[in-house]
């Protein structure tokens, strides 16, 4: 890793346990390269925190009081537009299993386990499509250590039904690897995940700050003229999803490729009538 992105994952983590911690010198040009990446990736707010929590580290006193005001104004901006998703899966016949676990305890009070789940369902449906969520790992780490706290709040022997149920083990490893290597969990202390998986989350790592990974929102087709073919809008960024969607497909074989092919039918909803 950069030291940008070093101190991006120190100050993460700072600002999610609100516990300092130590933060490498920066020169104001990559500063502002890492407010850039916590507001593109998600976790604008998270790392803002960060910088309060370790306010008092030379190094951070040391960003320029109008960046603070810049980022303060965007974590503000932030907040305003947060969405919620639904989780679903592209493959008929897992999703009809998901729908079944969803609606089985509809009538109910939403369980800790269930909600796991699904944000496990959605990271999965994210690192198929465009990489790590970061918002989505946070989430988990807050959920396991209120549930290293609390014995009960998590039925992880259910929870290992579900996962079976929708075959994807591979996808819980991963994403269990990713809090062990981002989020310092050790892996005895992530219940859901059988094994780690290393070289692919690392990987994923050092495509989470590449511009490609960053821009796949541009990944359309465009209408030209009165030509038969379809063009990307972004060519390079339509190049990147397809490699990205091959070298990972194998997680979650089941649902990738339907997956893929949703995501190719929905960017021909963007040619020109």
């Amino acid at each position: 890793m950069t030291v940008i992105e070093r101190n991006f994952f120190r100050l993460l983590r700072a600002g999610i346990n609100g516990q300092p911690e130590d933060v490498e010198p920066l020169s104001p040009w990559k500063w502002r390269r890492l407010y850039q990446y916590a507001v593109m990736l998600g976790v604008n707010d998270y790392i803002w925190q960060g910088l309060e929590t370790c306010r008092d580290n030379f190094y951070v006193t040391l960003v320029s009081p109008q960046l603070k005001d810049k980022w303060n104004k965007q974590v503000v901006r932030d907040s305003e537009s947060e969405e919620q998703a639904t989780a679903s899966l592209t493959n008929p016949l897992l999703d009809r299993k998901l729908q079944a676990i969803i609606d089985r305890e509809s009538s109910k009070e939403e369980t800790p386990t269930r909600l796991l789940l699904l944000n496990i369902v959605e990271h999965a449906r994210c690192i198929l499509n465009e990489g790590i969520s970061l918002s989505l790992l946070v989430e988990q780490h807050q959920m396991l250590k209120e549930a290293a706290n609390k014995p009960d709040f998590i039925d992880y022997d259910k929870l290992a039904q579900w996962i079976s149920q929708l075959h994807m083990q591979l996808m819980a490893d991963l994403q269990g690897t990713l809090l062990c290597l981002l989020m310092k969990w050790k892996q005895e202390k992530v219940p859901f995940m059988k094994k780690t998986l290393d070289k692919t989350a690392l990987q994923l790592v050092e495509e989470l700050f590449s511009d490609s990974q960053l821009s796949t929102d541009e990944w359309y087709f465009t209408q030209k003229d009165d030509q038969i073919f379809v063009r990307t809008h972004n060519s390079q960024a339509m190049m990147w999803h397809v490699s990205h969607s091959a070298r990972f497909s194998g997680l979650y074989p089941s649902e990738a490729i339907t997956n893929f092919f949703r995501s190719f039918a929905n960017s021909l909803t963007h040619i020109e009538e």
